[in-house]
């Protein structure tokens, strides 16, 4: 097998494709995701995706269920596939009369080699303030 070529340490690499490639880091600060001021995740647990393929995407931070307020999430129809991560799962996120559709999303059977990703929840980060609280 071909060994995959890149700069960055540990990259997880698109088996089909090279240049797409990502990394999973946990953050060493605690991480929340708050819509309209209502906290809806907190945690010193988040994983850090730092995705590169036809562009540099910007971070996508993943929380463990257990630090998400799943109550607010309901399941929708809408899936997405990443030749990295897998098959996606989409929720509208529901808050004191707020609703997003597909504002949130998981892997819920991710491939082998982004195994960390599951059962944790990302945020649409254009609908939802995802915040590093680092320090300094």
């Amino acid at each position: 097998m071909e060994e995959k070529v890149t700069l960055v340490k540990n990259a997880i690499h698109n088996p089909d494709d090279a240049r797409h490639f990502m990394r999973i880091k946990q953050p060493k600060a605690k991480v929340t995701a708050s819509l309209n001021g209502k906290e809806i995740a907190s945690s010193n647990n988040a994983l850090k995706v730092q995705e590169a393929g036809f562009d540099l995407y910007d971070p996508v931070y993943y929380f463990p269920k257990a630090d998400v307020l799943t109550d607010a999430l309901k399941s929708t129809d809408k899936t997405t596939h990443c030749p990295l991560k897998g098959d996606t799962e989409y929720f509208n996120i529901h808050t004191e009369g707020n609703q997003l559709e597909n504002a949130a999303w998981h892997y819920n059977q991710p491939y082998d080699r982004t195994e960390k990703l599951r059962d944790h929840i990302a945020f649409d980060q254009s609908k939802v303030q995802v915040t590093e609280h680092v320090e300094g």
